[in-house]
């Protein structure tokens, strides 16, 4: 019924001319942030944009990530085992008049790159609503968004979204969906986990499409090892 009711006001919406963002979250003042490198991640990010209204903020380093793909991966690895804070080029303007914030990146080495650490411990997120959102090859997903909920403690959350490739056709029954989770829940507390399943992340040996495999299992190929927080490739 909910849902049916949200799509009726959607319908109203567009015959009357009212602007996209009144028809989620109360009308309350939305900004999508988000990090991209290949595209993907900002194809997702200007579709919500596009359905909610809100305002883009793409989180740009100081220093540009490689544009070869290999020597991207040799960076964000680097950056992710020395827990690293890459400098962001700008800052977001008028930070305090936003109530929802969307905070996307693509998957990097099983979950975040850090320059998202930056970006959530640039800001002060109390009294505000986070909404992840990532985009994956193969998995990872949920730690991921999982991490970014994690970055942001001091407010509420959403059920966050995972776009394969950067698809975007369901980001709208997405936001449909999490609109009515805002409004269930008052419109001021949000789901404060994303399901994922944690796990023990040392000593564990992954494929290259990010599957974990038994030890049994590697025993020919291209593996990635991390072992005490730190993660290499292994030719076995």
């Amino acid at each position: 019924m909910k849902k049916l009711v949200t799509l009726l006001a959607m319908l109203v919406m567009l015959a009357s001319g009212a602007s996209a963002q009144e028809s989620y979250f109360g009308g309350q003042r939305v900004l999508i942030a988000y990090f991209s490198w290949s595209g993907n991640t900002q194809r997702v990010a200007q579709e919500i944009q596009r359905l909610t209204g809100g305002t883009l903020f793409r989180i740009e380093p100081v220093t540009p990530y490689p544009t070869d793909y290999t020597e991207c991966t040799e960076v964000a690895l680097e950056e992710r085992d020395n827990d690293a804070r890459p400098a962001i080029a700008s800052t977001v303007e008028n930070w305090n008049d936003y109530d929802i914030v969307f905070i996307g990146c693509p998957v990097w080495w099983h979950t975040a790159p850090m320059i998202i650490s930056t970006f959530a411990e640039s800001y002060d997120f109390k009294g505000k609503t986070v909404v992840p959102f990532c985009t994956y090859a193969s998995t990872f997903r949920d730690e991921t968004l999982q991490k970014i909920v994690d970055l942001t403690p001091d407010a509420a959350h959403l059920t966050g979204l995972g776009a394969r490739s950067g698809q975007t056709s369901g980001v709208q029954a997405w936001l449909n969906s999490i609109n009515d989770e805002w409004e269930e829940n008052g419109g001021s507390t949000g789901i404060n986990n994303v399901s994922a399943t944690q796990g023990d992340k040392n000593n564990v040996t992954y494929d290259l499409s990010g599957r974990v495999v038994k030890n049994e299992e590697a025993s020919h190929g291209v593996f990635i090892v991390s072992k005490n927080g730190k993660s290499h490739k292994v030719l076995k």
